[in-house]
């Protein structure tokens, strides 16, 4: 049974209400009902289709087109919010001493 406008509303304000009262909860319950799971799809998608288009540049003998394709996808996987994630050890050397926060993806 679909929700009506002034349902949904109310469970949009419970939603922001909740992440705004435990950020790290919301965090994983979007990951857990599957929200997550859609936009890392997206970013394998682009990112598969750019790694094809660079082979396949490379095999012609177009080595310079095959730079500008890279970095066009490096650049549309930024665009839409994709963000690397260092290994952890790297983040060790990189962060300064001092009080650490604790990390928001795991």
């Amino acid at each position: 049974m679909p929700l009506d406008d002034a349902e949904r509303s109310v469970l949009a304000e419970t939603e922001r209400a909740l992440a705004a009262d435990d950020p790290s909860f919301a965090r994983r319950w979007h990951r857990a009902s599957g929200g997550g799971r859609r936009r890392s799809r997206a970013y394998l998608a682009v990112a598969v289709v750019g790694l094809l288009l660079i082979v396949g540049l490379f095999w012609l003998g177009l080595p310079g087109q095959a730079l500008i394709v890279l970095l066009l996808t490096i650049g549309v996987l930024l665009g839409v919010g994709w963000r690397p994630r260092l290994p952890q050890s790297i983040r060790d050397e990189l962060t300064p001493p001092g009080p650490r926060t604790p990390d928001p993806g795991t």
